[in-house]
């Protein structure tokens, strides 16, 4: 257990003095101290109708546990999911497999590493929310179990389902990073919309996020006050200036041996989920090709070594020197077009027709930034790429590199952007809406632009995906 806890300290202390996590702790205190808004603030976080509840113990314990674990679901994927792909990069994995470290036990311990990142964000919310009940909300009893109570049997336990699930995504689909996050995006949203849409009482056993639970013990306070057919849940910043917000006294769940049960069943389902990984791990045997494919590459190497045994020296093509950057446009452009598999770009025309007919205002809206999230992998290592290959060295020898290399790699970032969005722009420039065809313009450059700043400034590709998510 040694060389796991060695494993787990060691992901941990890395990720911790990252920017990224910097930037995520920064967010997550800002957060937390606006999960629990007083009356006087034109805003809340959960809206029962045109009713909210009232700022004691268990009202904050439970609408900051609920909003923690949206948060961290929505964004902690983003940010945890690339550690395996890491340990490959580094060449770090390679010497953790020649160990006597198990897959299972290494998965364990990079789920580990995940939980204990995410525990500390759940740290930070909690503290905040337990100073601002005791300090700033007074009036009240306080009711430190009701308070502290959704953290332990909800929140905690649907981060630890979270980490196993990206070490299983991390190993699933490997370097496949745009179908990873689109399959974890759509997983997302089908469990959100299935615990809201249904009212089965078998949802509290299926919840991963387990919120659905506390948000049907909040429900059962409210009806009584409630008018017919406003039960409608909202979660999140809702802006109330011109409504009239109504209060309602919470005093905490009752939380049943059936939930307890159900939420160690969600722990034991993600060991069960860090197993299955380890069955199908490849234990960083990356180089493996099928020979079909091996001796088809030898055979062009054959091919090529008779033919350069002799060398023509008047067939040789005389180099010209071109200091232009329209030939690293077109080749940043061909990069950015040929990063990841080919199948994708079926995808990506079937978006593209998409938005042809979809109606506008959908497709603007709705349309068009999925389509752009799809290939904001392509986006996020930019200006990162060079010394992930370790090819930066010999880029700053070269002549005028910020003049002419990231110059190119901005244009050809716009370019793509700007041309995945044609469609859009066809039928606002058709439709004599010239203002939204230059927001969209100004939309990808923000979008090059931030991907710049972030790995320029933060040195970090991952960043951006989750944000733009």
């Amino acid at each position: 257990m040694s060389q796991v806890f060695s494993i787990v300290r060691a992901d941990f202390v890395q990720r911790f003095r990252s920017n990224t996590f910097m930037i995520l702790t920064l967010v997550s205190v800002a957060a937390a101290y606006k999960f629990v808004p007083l009356p006087e603030d034109n805003y809340t976080t959960i809206r029962i109708g045109d009713f909210t509840g009232l700022n004691n113990a268990a009202w904050i314990g439970h609408s900051t546990a609920i909003l923690a674990s949206f948060f961290l679901w929505f964004i902690g994927f983003y940010v945890i999911n690339n550690s395996i792909r890491r340990d490959v990069e580094t060449g770090v994995g390679q010497i953790i497999a020649s160990t006597s470290v198990t897959n299972f036990l290494y998965l364990l311990a990079k789920a580990l590493s995940h939980f204990l990142l995410l525990f500390f964000i759940v740290a930070i919310i909690f503290f905040m929310g337990l100073g601002l009940s005791l300090f700033r909300f007074d009036t009240y009893p306080f009711d430190f179990f009701q308070f502290a109570a959704p953290y332990i049997f909800t929140t905690i336990p649907s981060i630890f389902f979270l980490s196993a699930l990206t070490v299983f995504f991390e190993v699933k689909f490997g370097q496949r990073t745009n179908y990873m996050n689109l399959v974890f995006f759509i997983v997302f949203v089908a469990m959100i919309s299935v615990t809201n849409l249904l009212t089965e009482s078998y949802l509290d056993w299926i919840d991963p996020l387990g919120i659905k639970f506390l948000v049907n013990e909040i429900l059962s306070v409210v009806p009584q006050t409630l008018p017919s057919g406003s039960t409608e849940i909202s979660v999140g910043i809702n802006y109330n200036e011109h409504s009239n917000v109504r209060y309602f006294l919470f005093h905490g769940s009752d939380l049943s041996c059936y939930y307890y049960i159900s939420r160690l069943l969600w722990i034991f389902l993600a060991l069960l989920l860090i197993k299955l990984s380890s069955i199908i791990f490849h234990r960083f045997d990356t180089k493996f090709i099928s020979s079909k494919k091996v001796s088809r590459h030898s055979t062009k190497i054959s091919r090529v070594e008779s033919h350069a045994r002799k060398i023509y020296w008047d067939k040789m093509i005389k180099s010209e020197i071109d200091f232009g950057i329209l030939p690293l446009i077109k080749l940043e452009f061909l990069m950015l077009i040929r990063k990841g598999p080919i199948r994708f770009w079926i995808l990506n025309l079937g978006c593209f027709i998409g938005l042809f007919i979809l109606p506008l205002e959908s497709a603007l809206h709705i349309g068009l930034p999925l389509f752009w999230y799809l290939q904001v992998n392509r986006w996020a290592d930019l200006c990162t790429k060079e010394r992930d290959f370790r090819t930066d060295a010999f880029i700053y020898c070269t002549y005028k590199p910020l003049q002419r290399l990231l110059v190119s790699q901005i244009i050809a970032a716009i370019s793509l952007a700007v041309l995945l969005a044609l469609p859009i722009l066809f039928r606002l420039v058709i439709s004599m809406q010239f203002l939204k065809a230059i927001n969209v313009v100004l939309a990808a450059i923000l979008l090059v632009s931030f991907s710049v700043f972030t790995g320029i400034f933060l040195e970090v590709s991952v960043f951006l995906i989750f944000l733009f998510y």
